[in-house]
């Protein structure tokens, strides 16, 4: 027999896992941006620059001189973030038990997220919690730690998501 839980329970729920949450920022691996500043050389296997100034590029140099916003290279390596609201638990007593023993390095992190980002928290390189409205406080990146795990009662509308992170700049 099935037990079938008033929702008002899971408003009271998902209000409660609420109150602790914080931003956190999400770095994602950087692309490869063609320089706007010389012109590329598209001969060869890749793009390089030929060290020739753009007229309206950022930075004005000498012909035969490397360009000084992409020393040369030809493209320029951008990352790009994004916000997730987050729970983050710092002790591991306090850590949510997924079933399963997790082996994180001291210093490791545990957060409580929306399903809704999970795509997000897999595509990233890196997680930076944000402390009480200060961005990057002891820029602590962390890394994922294995695979992210479903959390929260079939009822709910409301999905959550697990994942461990470890320190990335320990």
């Amino acid at each position: 027999m099935a037990i079938n839980i008033p929702s008002t329970v899971f408003d009271t729920y998902n209000e409660a896992v609420l109150l602790f949450t914080r931003t956190a920022t999400l770095i994602y691996p950087e692309k490869k941006e063609d320089c706007p500043n010389c012109k590329l050389d598209t001969l060869g296997t890749r793009s390089r620059s030929v060290s020739i100034y753009v007229p309206g590029g950022p930075y004005p140099f000498d012909r035969g001189m490397p360009c000084p916003y992409c020393n040369g290279k030809g493209y320029k390596a951008v990352e790009s973030t994004d916000e997730i609201v987050t729970r983050i638990y710092w002790n591991r007593k306090f850590w949510i038990d997924v079933g399963i023993p997790i082996d994180i390095p001291d210093g490791g992190i545990q957060t409580i997220s929306y399903m809704t980002d999970l795509p997000k928290i897999e595509k990233c390189k890196y997680l930076i919690p944000n402390y009480d409205g200060i961005q990057n406080y002891d820029k602590s990146k962390y890394q994922r730690h294995g695979p992210s795990y479903p959390q929260g009662f079939k009822q709910n509308s409301i999905k959550y998501v697990v994942t461990f992170w470890k320190r990335a700049n320990a």
